[in-house]
C-alpha cells in the first residue's frame, strides 16, 4: 500500500517544485568516526503528533557522497527507557516512511483537511521508541547527490547500517537496546537485506554492534520466484468468494504465470537484467492487471470494488500537510514533499524481481526472530505467497516449522487470525486485512507486534 500504483508500475513523474541544496541546511560533525549531520532548527512542538518526547533530523552517511537520511522519531509511550527501538522502512521502491507515521502505524493521523492531527491510539509506540527512516537516498525528506544513487539491495543494506551507527553514536543510551527492523510491502527486500548486513558486521566492533533482536515483515515482496506466479492463486479462490477472473481469463492467467516463473528464475542469475525487467512487466499487465479489472477491484484490498475509485491511503492529505511552512519548521526540512519518488522508483526496476529470501536464513542463524504477517484480502502481495514462501525456506528448522500447528489468533476475545511458528520464524494470516494490516486491524497489529518485541 505504499504506492499508488504500487510495485505494479511506476508512479506518474513529477516535476521539479523546488530547489535545494545541502549547504542550506547546516553543519557537519564526525562522532567516533561517523558523520552525522546537525540541522539547527527549533525545538519540536510539545504537541505535535504527540506529547511524547520526539524529534526530526538528518543523519549524513560517511561512504556516500553527499547523502543524509531523514528521520523522525518517538519516544515509548509506556516505558522509554526500557523497551525497545523499532526501525520502520517503507516500500515503494521509493515511497517514504514519513508518509507511514502519518498513516500507518504512527503516533497520530492526519485530518483530512491536512489542517491537524490526532492520537492514534493504536501506535506501535505504545510500547516501544520508533524511528521512521526516509530511505533510499533522495526519497521523502532525505537527500542525496545523482552520482551516488541506489539500485539495489546491497545498497540499502549498507545505507541502513551506516544511518544507525550514526544515529545510535547521537543516542548512546539506545546502543544497548534491543533493535527492531520492520517494514511492509517492498520493505519485504529492504528489511532482510538490512538485517542481513547488520549480521553480518555484527563482529567489526564490539562497540559498534547493533543489537538486532528481529524483523516484522507485513504483505512484503520477499521471494518474487515463489510469490510473483503464485498470485493467480488469489483468482482461484480466496477467503471472501470475490469472482476476480470469468473461467477463460483464468486458465489464460495461469498459463502466463507458468512462463514467468521460468523469467522470474532467469532474473536470479547475477549479472541477469533484462529478465529482471520483462519480469516485473509481465507480473503487472499479465498477471495483476487481469485480476483488478472486469470488474474493478482494489489492488491492496479485493474486497474494495473501487467504485467509484479505489480506496486512497492518505497520499494526497500527507503531501500537503508535510509542505506547509509551519509544519517543514517544525520538521526542520527545506524540501517539496513527496510521498513517492518516481526517480528511485525507476533505478530499482532491476531490482524489482530479485528474491531476497537468501538474506533470512542467514539472519535467523544469528538468532534474530522474524515475523511474517499478510492481511488475507490483499492481491498485490497474497498471504498464500508469503505462506508458501515460508515452508519453502532453506533453513535447518524447515521441517520444525512446516509440522508446527497452525493455532489461532485472538484479540479482545475475537478471533482474528491464524499462527505458525518455530524456531524464530513465525508467519500470521490476519483475517479482513489487506495489503497495510495497521490499516485496516490497527488493534490486531499492535497486539502483534507486542507481543513480538516482547518475545511472548
Amino acid at each position: 500500500m505504499t504506492e499508488d500504483k504500487p510495485l505494479i508500475s511506476k508512479p506518474e513523474e513529477r516535476p521539479a517544485k523546488g530547489i535545494w541544496a545541502l549547504a542550506a541546511l547546516a553543519l557537519v560533525a564526525v562522532i567516533g568516526g561517523t558523520c552525522a549531520l546537525l540541522i539547527p532548527k527549533p525545538p519540536p512542538s510539545l504537541t505535535f503528533c504527540d506529547t511524547t518526547p520526539h524529534e526530526f533530523g538528518y543523519v549524513r552517511l560517511p561512504h556516500k557522497v553527499n547523502d543524509s537520511f531523514f528521520y523522525s522519531f518517538f519516544q515509548s509511550r509506556n516505558k522509554p527507557d526500557e523497551d525497545p527501538l523499532v526501525v520502520w522502512l517503507e516500500g515503494g521502491p521509493g515511497s517514504s516512511s514519513a508518509w507511514a507515521l502519518f498513516n500507518v502505524n504512527g503516533p497520530c493521523k492526519i485530518a483530512d483537511d491536512s489542517s491537524s492531527t490526532a492520537p492514534n491510539p493504536y501506535s506501535w509506540t505504545s510500547n516501544a521508541s520508533m524511528i521512521w527512516l526516509d530511505q533510499p537516498t533522495d526519497v521523502g525528506f532525505s537527500i542525496g547527490d545523482a552520482r551516488d544513487g541506489d539500485s539495489n539491495e546491497d545498497d540499502v543494506g549498507r545505507n541502513v547500517h551506516a544511518f544507525l551507527q550514526g544515529w545510535l553514536d547521537k543516542h548512546p543510551s539506545f546502543r544497548s537496546r534491543p533493535l527492531f527492523l520492520a517494514g511492509q510491502s517492498y520493505g519485504g527486500h529492504h528489511v532482510p537485506a538490512a538485517a542481513s548486513y547488520i549480521v553480518k558486521h555484527a563482529k567489526d566492533d564490539a562497540n559498534l554492534r547493533i543489537n538486532l533482536q528481529g524483523i516484522a515483515i507485513g504483505n512484503g515482496l520477499t521471494d518474487t520466484v515463489v510469490q510473483m506466479p503464485r498470485t493467480v492463486d488469489m483468482a482461484v479462490s480466496n477467503t471472501y468468494n470475490r469472482t476476480l477472473v470469468t473461467p477463460r481469463v483464468l486458465k489464460q492467467v495461469q498459463k502466463d504465470s507458468k512462463a514467468l516463473e521460468a523469467v522470474v528464475m532467469k532474473c536470479q542469475n547475477p549479472d541477469e537484467t533484462q529478465a529482471c525487467l520483462d519480469a516485473h512487466e509481465m507480473w503487472n499487465d499479465r498477471i495483476l492487471t487481469p485480476m483488478i479489472t472486469n470488474p474493478d477491484h482494489n489492488v491492496y484490498d479485493l474486497r474494495d470494488p473501487c467504485v467509484p475509485s479505489c480506496k486512497e491511503y492518505g497520499m494526497a492529505k500527507t503531501e500537503v500537510f508535510l509542505n506547509r511552512g509551519d509544519v517543514q519548521r517544525i520538521l526542520g526540512v527545506d524540501k517539496v514533499f513527496a510521498w513517492n519518488n518516481a526517480t528511485v522508483f525507476d533505478a530499482y526496476s532491476v531490482d524489482f524481481a530479485k528474491s531476497t529470501v537468501h538474506f533470512l536464513p542467514n539472519v535467523l542463524a544469528a538468532g534474530v526472530r522474524v515475523l511474517l504477517y499478510a492481511g488475507d484480502a490483499d492481491l498485490i502481495c497474497d498471504w498464500k505467497g508469503i505462506d508458501a514462501f515460508a515452508k519453502l525456506l532453506e533453513w535447518p528448522g524447515r521441517a520444525a516449522y512446516n509440522g508446527a500447528s497452525v493455532r489461532l489468533l485472538e484479540v479482545a476475545g475475537e478471533l482474528a487470525g491464524e499462527i505458525r511458528s518455530s524456531g524464530g520464524l513465525s508467519f500470521v494470516r490476519v483475517f479482513r486485512a489487506g495489503h497495510a494490516v495497521p490499516v485496516d486491524q490497527p488493534a490486531v497489529a499492535l497486539d502483534l507486534v507486542n507481543r513480538f518485541f516482547q518475545h511472548m
